[in-house]
């Protein structure tokens, strides 16, 4: 699942506009969890390699000052560039490939790059297949989210958790 809008088919993928409005500064992510991982068994190139290793679920939550949503082709490999896209104000993710048996408190610290830029979108990413985006992951990954919220205060994260952040 993400923020943002289904855009069309596109070939054997797809054509997303990923964000959504935003203008908060969170300090976290939080919400609930329940995930059970399955060994990658469906690769695209060049993820071949990842076959029979355990899938990894991910939570991305990304805040930019974009001046629209950013427009995803999976088929033609357009995607944000998470690492260099100067446009990204803060950008934090989860990863694991741990089965939780049953639902688990999810804390995610947003880290952030730049604090004197007002955010202008939001996206927020939940996935029970990390490389599905690329065609690559374990059929019958499953991840349930609930109860998904901000958290705004420093105070409220553990010393660690509020290291990470990065913004006051």
């Amino acid at each position: 699942i993400y923020t943002g809008k289904f855009g069309k088919i596109n070939g054997k993928g797809a054509i997303l506009d990923w964000g959504v409005e935003f203008t908060g500064r969170p300090v976290a992510l939080k919400g609930y969890y329940n995930y059970t991982p399955k060994a990658i068994d469906r690769t695209e190139s060049p993820y071949e390699s990842m076959a029979g290793t355990m899938d990894k679920c991910q939570f991305q939550v990304i805040l930019t000052d974009w001046t629209g949503p950013f427009t995803i082709n999976t088929t033609s490999g357009t995607f944000v560039d998470l690492d260099n896209d100067p446009s990204i104000i803060a950008y934090s993710k989860f990863e694991s490939d741990v089965a939780t048996n049953g639902y688990k408190e999810l804390t995610i610290p947003i880290t952030y790059r730049d604090t004197s830029r007002t955010p202008t979108y939001i996206v927020i990413t939940c996935c029970a297949s990390y490389l599905g985006d690329y065609f690559t992951g374990g059929v019958g990954s499953l991840l349930y989210v609930d109860e998904l919220s901000f958290e705004y205060d420093l105070d409220a994260l553990t010393k660690d958790q509020a290291s990470k952040v990065n913004y006051r």
